[in-house]
């Protein structure tokens, strides 16, 4: 069984909401807004991507935070599984 991908999901995989915030360049408590509301800005979710990537190893990965845009946003993930 996958888990859905959600906000709090992506926050705790790449170290909490302090981190979040840091690697986001945002307050703290506009990532506890994120994960209250169950969304994280696409624009902010950019720079979270590739964190949780690593800290999920692909389970939570690029491809599937932007299923339609990727290819855009991180071109080089073409021949990548």
């Amino acid at each position: 069984m996958t888990k859905k991908i959600t906000p709090t999901r992506i926050i705790d995989a790449v170290g909490g909401t302090a981190k979040a915030a840091r690697l986001s360049h945002s307050a703290m408590s506009t990532v506890s807004d994120w994960k209250h509301m169950e969304e994280i800005p696409p624009y902010k979710l950019v720079l979270l991507a590739y964190p949780a990537e690593v800290a999920t190893k692909g389970r939570v990965g690029r491809k599937k935070l932007f299923p339609t845009l990727w290819s855009q946003i991180w071109p080089e993930l073409e021949n990548v599984k």
